[in-house]
């Protein structure tokens, strides 16, 4: 009868501390997909640049598309004013972008709007 007790401390203590993961708090937005929508005002530039340099209006017609998705990001985690200023600031002059990318893939501080960290 001895063992059998002993099994289920061992059993509970196991399933504890599966636990602790599950108790966490976390956005359902995703990690990548921010990740993704950050680089666009740095795809605009890229592109823009190719098109000045070739003189091809249809290059830098295709610049507005980027461009336009430059606060994707923040409209994405819910923050929708700082999501108009990316968008018409192209990412804050790209330092907010740079900030933000900073924060998902390195630090990993980056919270959505309800303030859970943007961690999966």
């Amino acid at each position: 009868m001895g063992k059998t007790n002993d099994y289920g401390k061992e059993l509970g203590a196991g399933i504890k501390e599966g636990m602790k993961g599950l108790n966490t708090m976390a956005s359902p937005k995703k990690k990548k997909t921010c990740l993704i929508l950050s680089c666009m005002p740095f795809i605009a530039v890229v592109i823009g640049i190719i098109g000045g340099l070739t003189e091809n209006d249809a290059i830098i017609g295709i610049t507005l598309i980027p461009v336009l998705l430059s606060g994707a990001c923040q409209f994405y985690v819910g923050k929708f004013k700082k999501g108009l200023i990316y968008t018409f600031t192209i990412g804050f002059f790209l330092i907010g972008a740079l900030i933000d990318i900073f924060k998902l893939a390195v630090t990993g501080t980056f919270r959505d709007a309800n303030g859970f960290p943007v961690i999966y």
